[in-house]
């Protein structure tokens, strides 16, 4: 693909984002890497648990120019790749690049948005995925160029989830980002496959997530509780409520009351 000769910036957050840049300096050379774009490198990420390595990191390791603000790149790039990347990309940004790709943590178009994983636990899913995607104007609804799909487990928890997800996420970055090089890639239209009524499409925002934590007042069952309690519980990022936990216990109390 022209678009990666004429060098890449990479955009992204996480340990999946430097364990996917890596994987692109080892097949391509970084000097096909024009820019690295992440967070501070003044700041204790919440992530750092994840890595051995930041994207500063990686980027001073190869001499590869670093930005915190995607404001503050200069045209470097012709080709855009975001991995785990926290913000939205404005209009006049997608307008710099030639093309961009997004690893997005969910299946797509049934979860765009925030926290799918906690959506798909509450929603009681048997199966879940990670998705790669062009990037548009429009958040998460890019022509789709790759997705890979696992089971949910009886058990699963919004973390476990996410662990797994990134783990089929680098699996992904991997096959399409081989695939971008060789250009065998294709596309297909998500807007196609909302018309031939093949995916339903649905849109979690942030605001969600917080309906969810201040949710006390609502009565749900046992089996309700013990769900959100599994859907809630992402540490760092997210813990589930104190109201949650007490209910939950109260709750196993009770049932192992009625076992004796």
């Amino acid at each position: 693909m022209s678009s990666l000769t004429n060098g890449v910036v990479f955009a992204g957050t996480r340990g999946l984002a430097t364990r996917c840049l890596l994987f692109a300096i080892e097949t391509c050379g970084k000097d096909h890497i024009a820019g690295i774009l992440g967070a501070s490198r003044y700041e204790k990420t919440w992530w750092r648990h994840e890595t051995s390595a930041e994207l500063w990191e990686v980027a001073d390791r190869f001499g590869i120019p670093f930005f915190e603000s995607i404001e503050d790149v200069p045209p470097l790039g012709k080709f855009l790749v975001s991995v785990m990347w926290n913000k939205i990309f404005p209009s006049h940004i997608l307008a710099r690049f030639e093309g961009g790709i997004n690893l997005h943590p969910g299946p797509l178009p049934e979860y765009r948005g925030s926290f799918a994983r906690t959506h798909a636990i509450l929603n009681g899913e048997r199966s879940f995925g990670v998705t790669f995607h062009y990037l548009s104007e429009r958040v998460d609804a890019g022509d789709i160029i790759g997705e890979l799909q696992f089971p949910v487990l009886p058990s699963e928890t919004a973390l476990s989830l996410d662990t797994r997800a990134q783990l089929y996420g680098y699996s992904l970055f991997c096959q399409v980002w081989l695939r971008l090089l060789d250009g065998s890639i294709t596309r297909r239209s998500q807007d196609e496959l909302i018309a031939q009524d093949k995916r339903k499409p649905c849109f979690y925002p942030m605001r969600l997530m917080t309906g969810l934590l201040e949710s006390a007042d609502v009565r749900r069952s046992p089996d309700q509780l013990e769900r959100l309690y599994r859907a809630l519980y992402l540490p760092p990022r997210i813990e589930p409520p104190k109201w949650l936990v007490d209910r939950v216990l109260t709750n196993e109390v009770r049932t192992l009351g009625r076992g004796v």
